[in-house]
């Protein structure tokens, strides 16, 4: 995910993988977190949807009248409205990103397994998480033929990565019928 460091430049939070650099646009200007829920408000300013009905209760709380938080121009009313084309592009470049760094993670298990245990659980960390996120992913995951290398890893020698190579097969092939013929 990208974030603003103390510089205000966009970096990189994530050392998982590749991200594909944050647009401006998807950072929301009191966060400034890539956005979930883009709304945008009378003056066309768009934020996080959780982050301006919060500046708003302050605002009331602090008996003022709602302002807007960049021009710090009163607003004659509080609605939102949803920023459905953004949060469509913000989706798009999320599961671009997804895609690059879970074909990096399944790089790693194809490639190295046994070499490093710390980036082989990591690896197979980020595979379990995916899957969690979305049904969908677990057929990237088939896609990626990661499966059978999974399943390899539970000869692993240690037992760590066997341990954690039979979760991560359990969630992937959980609720998913060509998953678990793949393992089969």
């Amino acid at each position: 995910m990208m974030a603003r460091n103390s510089d205000g430049e966009l970096e990189e939070q994530s050392t998982e993988g590749y991200q594909e650099a944050a647009f401006e646009a998807f950072m929301c200007p009191l966060t400034k977190q890539v956005m979930q829920d883009p709304v945008t408000i009378e003056t066309g300013q768009t934020f996080e949807r959780e982050a301006i009905l919060k500046w708003f209760r302050e605002c009331r709380d602090n008996g003022r009248r709602p302002t807007c938080p960049l021009t710090q121009s009163e607003l004659r009313t509080t609605d939102i409205n949803p920023s459905i084309a953004l949060r469509n592009v913000i989706d798009e470049w999320r599961a671009r990103n997804d895609e690059k760094d879970l074909e990096k993670a399944c790089n790693a298990l194809r490639l190295h397994p046994e070499d490093d245990e710390d980036d082989t659980l990591r690896a197979m960390a980020y595979i379990s998480q995916i899957c969690q996120r979305s049904g969908a992913k677990k057929n990237l995951v088939r896609g990626q033929g990661i499966i059978s290398t999974l399943a390899d890893l539970l000869k692993s020698s240690s037992r760590r990565v066997r341990l954690k190579s039979l979760q991560v097969l359990r969630t992937v092939v959980e609720d998913n019928d060509q998953n678990k013929e793949e393992l089969g």
